[in-house]
């Protein structure tokens, strides 16, 4: 009760609005890996382009990509200031174990920036876009609230299924009315300090999707599209910030990867 009671005064505040994690499913993957695209400048854009379709098969793929949470509460208290930007910093601060149990998608996603810009380095671009597509897989996974805590099942206050129930089923139900805003990539001062504040910016909206779902839950039978309306017309404005956000951070990684690597000339696409 007192994780619902923290979740309706975050609504109220809000402006409009490790176990196996589902993450979004392939209609949220492709549909913020598309709009990373559109974020690029040229020529960046082009290259990218006419890898459109395999990146975002293999960032929907479950046979490329097993579902990643990282359960940032178990490591830090909120807001998470102290978290390293090293992974080996991490084993010696909280243990194999414990990051083992929590999960280590920031320093993996540090991992393939940092191969990302090798590739643009060496003009590997058949390297760089197997990098890109863990580059968006990982971001994509941080953006999901529920794979951020510990608490995102909905197990502490009895709404088990809770991560399939809002990264997957809603967005199967409601795929013809999301609209992600589009957005512009930027260049990353400090990548791998970026990386691992990622999950603040979603961690932050845990607390609303347990409260929508405990007000959707209300007054109905079971998960049916009663639910699913709820759902909804609740956790919209917040499913469409989050798919805009993955999308620029995943074009913003792609972006600064390239300039880290100053900007090589790219492979002309194939008419």
């Amino acid at each position: 009760m007192r994780r619902i009671l923290m979740g309706a005064a975050a609504v109220l505040t809000c402006v409009a609005s490790v176990e196996i994690g589902y993450g979004w499913n392939d209609i949220g993957h492709r549909l913020y890996v598309e709009k990373a695209i559109d974020a690029l400048p040229k020529p960046l854009k082009g290259f990218y382009e006419s890898h459109k379709v395999a990146l975002a098969e293999a960032v929907s793929d479950p046979r490329r990509f097993n579902r990643s949470v990282f359960e940032v509460d178990r490591l830090e208290p909120f807001p998470f200031a102290e978290l390293p930007t090293d992974r080996e910093l991490a084993v010696r601060k909280y243990g194999e174990e414990t990051l083992k149990e929590a999960g280590d998608t920031p320093w993996q996603l540090i991992e393939s920036y940092r191969g990302l810009v090798e590739d643009f380095r060496k003009n590997d671009f058949a390297a760089a876009i197997t990098h890109s597509e863990e580059i968006a897989f990982l971001v994509g996974e941080l953006y999901v609230p529920l794979n951020v805590s510990k608490d995102g099942d909905g197990e502490p206050t009895g709404q088990q299924g809770l991560r399939e129930r809002f990264d997957s089923r809603l967005m199967e139900a409601f795929a013809d009315k999301i609209k992600v805003p589009g957005t512009s990539a930027v260049f990353l001062d400090r990548p791998a300090e970026y990386a691992i504040s990622i999950p603040l910016k979603s961690f932050i909206f845990v607390d609303n999707i347990l409260y929508f779902d405990y007000l959707s839950r209300k007054g109905v039978q079971s998960y049916d599209r009663f639910y699913y309306d709820g759902m909804w017309l609740r956790g919209q404005t917040v499913t469409e910030q989050l798919l805009a956000g993955a999308a620029q951070d995943a074009a913003s990684f792609w972006y600064t990867a390239w300039v880290e690597a100053r900007k090589p000339e790219l492979p002309k696409p194939k008419s």
